[in-house]
Formats: C-alpha cells, sequence, structure tokens
C-alpha cells in the first residue's frame, strides 16, 4: 500500500482501528440526478465486484474452513482484531451483523475453543466484553494476513497515483458515513 494523501493520512486510516457508522444527518445539498445516476451506477459496480471477489473471499474461505471457524465465527475473529479491544456482545453482533440470539451460541464456541475471553463489567454485570485470547489474535493475525496478500494482488496492478486516489476517496467516503474520522 504505502502511499498516503496528500494530508498523510491514507495510511493510518488504512491500517488504523476505525468504526465506521452511517450518519443519519442529512448532507448540505439535495442530491442532483447526475448524484442519484452516479450512485447508482457505484452500487452495480460493487454488486459486480462483490459477485467476482472469489479471488479474495476463496483465501479467507480455505483459511477459515481450515481453522473449522464457521463464517459468523470468523467475523467475529475480524472485528475484535480489527477493534483491538474489548468489545460488547451488543456491538460485536451490530459489526458482525450476527442476530442477538445468535451471538451467544457463537461466542460460547468461541470461548470454549480458547479464541475469546469473556468478563461482566463489575459495575453493570449485564455487560459482557468480549476479547481475544493471544490463540484468537494469532488466528486474526492469519485471516488478516490471507486477505492482505489477495488484495496485494488488486493493489500491485495500480500505479503509484491510482492507489493514493483509492486511498484518499476510501478517506472521504468514510468522513461522509462517520463524521468523526474527519
Amino acid at each position: 500500500m504505502g502511499q498516503d494523501d496528500a494530508n498523510g493520512t491514507a495510511r493510518g486510516r488504512a491500517e488504523g482501528a476505525m468504526t465506521v457508522h452511517w450518519s443519519e444527518e442529512p448532507t448540505s445539498a439535495a442530491p442532483t440526478r447526475e448524484h442519484l445516476e452516479s450512485s447508482a451506477r457505484l452500487i452495480g459496480m460493487l454488486m459486480d465486484f462483490n459477485r467476482d471477489r472469489s479471488v479474495l473471499r476463496d483465501p479467507f474461505h480455505q483459511f477459515c474452513a481450515e481453522q473449522e471457524l464457521s463464517s459468523p465465527q470468523s467475523h467475529i475473529i475480524l472485528w475484535l482484531g480489527h477493534e483491538a479491544r474489548p468489545l460488547s456482545t451488543g456491538a460485536l453482533s451490530r459489526l458482525a451483523d450476527i442476530n442477538d440470539r445468535s451471538i451467544t451460541g457463537i461466542m460460547d464456541r468461541l470461548e470454549a475453543r480458547g479464541l475469546v475471553r469473556r468478563t461482566r463489567l463489575p459495575a453493570d454485570r449485564r455487560t459482557v466484553l468480549n476479547e481475544l485470547t493471544p490463540r484468537g489474535r494469532t488466528l486474526y493475525v492469519g485471516i488478516k494476513d490471507r486477505m492482505v496478500a489477495a488484495l496485494a494482488g488488486f493493489v500491485a496492478t495500480m500505479s503509484a497515483d491510482e492507489e493514493a486516489t483509492v486511498f484518499r476517496l476510501m478517506g472521504r467516503l468514510l468522513a461522509a458515513v462517520n463524521p468523526a474520522t474527519k
């Protein structure tokens, strides 16, 4: 990756832990017809990318299958590793898009395998914090390394200017959905 945007922030945004939340605040100007058409085109391209992303998905799924991790379990490992801090069960449920009723069983299985540790907050015993154990962190690194290696094939097709543009645009998109990242 290596290319920073003009403000030198692309690397920090790309490598740092960041949570993205959709903003409920309206934009300053109403979208024009051209904005709507461009948005529809972008959605189509994202859908096509999602359908064709097997070059990214397959190494990830292969590694998870080797580790006997289900898809929801791997997403929990990814989010806990990415955030690099304990997260409540509710926060994990939202981030990994897992039903609140299902996440307890998933966490039970991850804890039984020694991949996560759960602790209750002394001040509020209803709140459970979840974090990766050393074994879980090692597994996260393995998953992330596979994803990085797969994505490197795409990045390698870009010029330095194109790569800088991708990071600059991703930074703008992240700032648009989460004004706290500006």
